[in-house]
């Protein structure tokens, strides 16, 4: 990890230095803080993720984020971005990850010349937010804020940010109905509750978004909404939005469902009755007798 004698709460921004990082222009922000490329003097780019000066003087928060970021030191994979230094214990904490050039799905979906995305793009699309999630659940991390905004689509193919720092109360249609009950308010605090499958539900509603330009749910909806979903991802995408987690299927699975298998599984593909298999399963199976309640947010 990389000290940072030069940061500080007051002059976190734009200009600021970070360790050996120059932060430049700025990517986005949200509940945990503001991102922006970086750069440092051999002029190597990264994605500097600083945490918001509220949250830089919760002790609570600076261990998750330290624990976080050493986590995300494990995570390898195609599909990620991976860190590149960080300083969890500085006056601002803060993170930097490999950069990655392309737009996010919600730009590709919002954009003049975009919309939604036909059946093979969701397919790949599925397998490598399934190839991303297997990577960083087996390095003991859970994404815990997967949305369409980190999401990059890249000439390589789809690439997650956000691994470990994501707020995950930030876009309640992509959360899942066990992180909804008692949700704490302050959408930078990933609850105990969060696991493996609450991040496979999430990959279900973001295909849901690429697929129609909307999130599954809204309002006091009580089941997803798959209407204008490619009706042959309908069932692979209702088992991800199962509303038991146990009913979800793992990452490894969704890629297998979506005819695109990851390097080492043991099955090349499910049959088509597989996959209509574990849809009904996810649909009978729920917490209070198989019936979605209300997605309501609240103690």
């Amino acid at each position: 990890m990389a000290s940072s004698p030069k940061a500080s709460p007051a002059g976190h921004g734009s200009g600021q230095r970070y360790g050996r990082w120059t932060a430049g222009r700025l990517l986005g922000q949200g509940a945990v803080g503001r991102v922006f490329v970086a750069y440092d003097e051999a002029g190597r780019e990264a994605a500097l993720t600083v945490v918001r000066p509220s949250l830089a003087r919760d002790p609570e928060f600076r261990a998750r984020f330290a624990r976080g970021a050493e986590a995300l030191g494990a995570v390898r994979g195609r599909r990620t971005a991976e860190l590149v230094d960080a300083d969890p214990e500085g006056p601002v904490p803060w993170l930097a990850t490999e950069y990655v050039d392309g737009p996010t799905l919600a730009a590709r979906l919002g954009a003049s010349d975009g919309g939604p995305l036909g059946a093979p793009e969701l397919r790949t699309l599925a397998s490598a937010l399934a190839e991303a999630l297997s990577d960083i659940h087996r390095a003991g991390l859970v994404h815990g804020g997967l949305r369409p905004w980190n999401v990059l689509l890249t000439t390589a193919g789809p690439r997650v940010t956000g691994v470990g720092v994501a707020a995950y109360g930030e876009g309640a249609g992509y959360v899942a109905p066990e992180l909804l009950v008692g949700l704490v308010r302050d959408a930078s605090v990933v609850p105990a509750a969060s696991a493996p499958p609450a991040d496979v539900f999430s990959l279900g509603a973001v295909l849901v978004f690429a697929a129609t330009g909307r999130a599954p749910f809204g309002g006091e909806d009580r089941g997803p909404d798959l209407a204008d979903v490619p009706a042959e991802l309908v069932p692979l995408i209702a088992a991800c939005l199962a509303e038991h987690p146990a009913a979800r299927p793992t990452p490894r699975t969704v890629a297998r469902m979506a005819g695109l298998p990851l390097p080492g599984s043991r099955r090349r593909a499910l049959t088509l009755a597989g996959t209509l298999l574990l849809a009904q399963l996810a649909a009978a199976v729920g917490p209070l007798g198989g019936r979605w309640g209300p997605r309501t947010v609240g103690r």
